[in-house]
């Protein structure tokens, strides 16, 4: 079985699951799921349970998946992800895109464009379902672009910063 800690809208979740090929048992924060899977497509799953059935359309993204379920969309991260950038300095050299991993609105900038910031220092808080989230740069460097002010409203994968 697989465990990771997810980070899901700011909040860390444990998740542990086995999978075949059409199915997956997972526990997501202490809930339990049995559910049937197919593969749609590289990035489409069908998942089924009691009769219910969704289609979740997953993408790649800079440090982790967005995630869609109908009208709905989420940005997951997971931690160790996370711990593997802050321990070797941050991402891959050059030019790394901070995206908005959720609709929210900019309430707080914590650093202005050219500050020279540490791997998971925060940029800027970012408020998304009455709830405060701290978006932090992915590598040590310099931001040389800040695409956002206090006030501003985001979609998610909007650009809110550059790091170099």
């Amino acid at each position: 079985m697989k465990r990771r800690i997810a980070i899901v809208a700011g909040r860390r979740i444990e998740v542990s699951w086995s999978e075949t090929d059409t199915t997956v048992e997972a526990t997501v924060d202490g809930r339990t799921y049995q559910l049937e899977k197919r593969r749609l497509r590289a990035d489409a799953l069908w998942l089924g349970r009691e009769g219910a059935s969704v289609e979740a359309l997953i993408t790649p993204r800079d440090a982790g998946y967005e995630v869609a379920i109908r009208e709905h969309r989420v940005f997951v991260e997971f931690e160790d992800s996370q711990r593997k950038l802050a321990r070797h300095g941050g991402a891959a050299d050059g030019l790394v895109s901070v995206r908005a991993p959720m609709p929210g609105k900019i309430v707080r900038i914590l650093q202005p464009q050219d500050a020279e910031v540490e791997a998971q220092q925060g940029i800027v808080v970012m408020e998304a379902m009455k709830m405060q989230n701290e978006i932090r740069s992915p590598k040590r460097g310099r931001i040389v672009q800040l695409n956002v002010a206090e006030g501003d409203a985001v979609k998610l994968g909007d650009l809110i910063a550059q790091v170099e």
